[in-house]
């Protein structure tokens, strides 16, 4: 089953939004070379498997060290498998969700005060 690029881009851009608000710079970093990875790629099909995906960055990043690229790694084929599973939701489980997380708020991480 193909899945859509466009779909899995914007799914690792709105996580790299939410971090602008308050993430770490690890995170940030993390975020900012998962899209550069996935955008030199524009497919989804190499980050359905954990170690392809690892592979794969490894070739893309390599003066990486390892955990930054595990963490890379970690972030498309996370974001991948949710599009797989988003993906074979039937009609009904969907129109469920989408209507028990129609008022939700977004989540905004917020730094607390010491």
């Amino acid at each position: 089953m193909t899945y859509r690029y466009k779909d899995f881009y914007q799914r690792i851009n709105k996580q790299s939004q939410e971090l602008l608000h308050g993430g770490t710079d690890y995170r940030k970093t993390t975020v900012s070379l998962s899209l550069l990875v996935a955008d030199q790629l524009k497919t989804v099909t190499p980050f359905l498997d954990l170690l392809n995906t690892k592979r794969v960055v490894e070739e893309h990043l390599p003066d990486e060290n390892k955990e930054r690229v595990n963490d890379v790694a970690k972030m498309l084929y996370v974001n991948a498998r949710a599009l797989e599973v988003s993906s074979k939701r039937t009609a009904a489980t969907k129109a469920y969700v989408a209507e028990k997380t129609q008022n939700q708020q977004p989540i905004k991480l917020v730094k607390a005060k010491k």
